[in-house]
């Protein structure tokens, strides 16, 4: 009775030439043993050779078994080649779909890095990769990446194109990537952010027909010069930065016309005249001396004018940016308002036991001025605060409205007079 065939061998990558000689398994992975048998060609010249001449070990990162990782150990084969008439020697055999020249990760396992890589970046991409038991780099990842993929001859036209910058290392190195907005795939990888490299791609690819890009005038130059058939189109991320960026800069030059104006309190503007209508505000004082704030303010405007005195006398920002020791963007942000920007005042919260306000100077006004039986009262009504704010708020009309309650005045200025009358002087 013949053997079945082996589920594991019909797992590798390419079956066709790797024979499974055994499986070994440690604490941390599978290692797959096999060895090749294939007729060996050299790779310059294309002769089948049969001079052996030594045989060395590979190993290949292949994909997990049950979230363990696998390696996959290829005992490979060097040959002579024994055409005078080629320039190499010694040959080591290739493996066809199983992995690259000098490369330490099979074909599909480099693909699956890749795909990450483009979707996650490096050190993102490694964090997912280590999960799915895929041990490698950020490095390894971003040089997959950039590693140009196997040609694919039934490749479908680009129509819609989307381009973007992105980065190699963040900050430092940045290409261009190109995107298919049909099939939303990346179709493929520039080496720098330049106009010749974008304007040269577009030229190999007549059939665009739209180019979605962000703001950045190297992408409409190459566009104009590589694709003046195409037309331009700005894609609706940036669009919503453009209008958030517009709102922003609208919105502080109006600062000021923002701000509400402050709630008055009504029993303070009644008890501000006494019984005859007179008003009982004190007589306005001196000026008072100029404050902290308002003398800051007076430095900032100062160097405001200095700011447009030498931008109008035709001096660069960089210029300005040096002989006043300013940062360039704090220039440009005041040349661009075209008035002097306000600071905004501080706002504060208005404490919560103003939502009860109008309840506490109905109290008030009907004789209770008992700070902790009102805060017992709204409590119930759900105020959540601390009596200590009851207490602040109410203070100002006890100070200002205690003489003038009606029973405040019965205990001053009784109504009737005294019953007793003073007796006689002795003598």
């Amino acid at each position: 009775m013949a053997c079945p065939e082996s589920h594991s061998q019909s797992l590798l990558p390419n079956p066709g030439i790797l024979i499974l000689d055994r499986i070994e398994r440690d604490a941390e992975r599978f290692r797959l043993v096999v060895h090749v048998e294939q007729e060996p060609a050299c790779p310059l010249c294309g002769e089948v050779s049969r001079s052996g001449h030594s045989s060395y070990c590979r190993c290949l990162q292949e994909f997990p078994w049950q979230g363990v990782s696998v390696q996959l150990w290829v005992t490979a084969r060097r040959f002579r080649c024994r055409n005078r008439l080629c320039p190499r020697k010694i040959f080591c055999e290739r493996l066809p779909q199983v992995a690259r020249v000098y490369g330490r990760q099979t074909d599909r396992t480099a693909e699956i890095v890749r795909l990450v890589g483009y979707i996650a970046g490096g050190l993102p991409g490694q964090r997912l990769l280590a999960r799915l038991s895929i041990i490698t780099s950020d490095d390894t990842v971003l040089r997959r990446v950039r590693q140009e993929p196997a040609p694919v001859p039934s490749a479908l036209p680009v129509r819609n194109l989307g381009v973007d910058d992105g980065a190699w290392r963040k900050g430092q190195e940045y290409g261009t990537i190109l995107v298919n907005l049909d099939l939303h795939r990346v179709v493929d990888l520039l080496a720098d952010r330049a106009v010749k490299s974008f304007s040269e791609w577009l030229q190999q690819h007549p059939e665009v027909a739209t180019i979605s890009r962000d703001r950045c005038g190297l992408y409409a130059e190459g566009a104009a010069l590589g694709a003046p058939q195409s037309q331009q189109i700005a894609d609706r991320f940036h669009l919503m930065v453009n209008l958030s960026a517009t709102m922003e800069r609208v919105l502080e030059e109006r600062s000021r016309q923002l701000i509400l104006p402050p709630i008055q309190d009504p029993v303070a503007a009644s008890q501000s005249t006494n019984a005859y209508g007179v008003s009982t505000d004190a007589p306005e004082a001196a000026p008072p001396r100029p404050t902290q704030s308002q003398l800051r303010r007076q430095r900032r405007l100062e160097r405001y004018q200095q700011v447009i005195t030498l931008f109008q006398a035709g001096q660069s920002q960089a210029a300005i940016s040096r002989a006043l020791g300013m940062e360039r963007k704090t220039i440009r942000r005041w040349l661009r308002r075209g008035q002097f920007p306000e600071r905004k005042p501080p706002h504060r919260r208005p404490p919560k036991v103003t939502e009860f306000a109008d309840y506490l100077q109905q109290r008030w006004n009907e004789g209770c001025h008992h700070a902790s039986r009102l805060y017992q009262e709204i409590r119930e009504k759900g105020y959540g605060g601390k009596r200590a704010m009851v207490a602040r708020l109410v203070a100002g009309w006890r100070k200002r409205g205690k003489a003038a309650s009606p029973k405040a005045a019965e205990r001053i200025a009784p109504s009737t007079p005294p019953s007793w009358s003073p007796a006689p002087p002795t003598r």
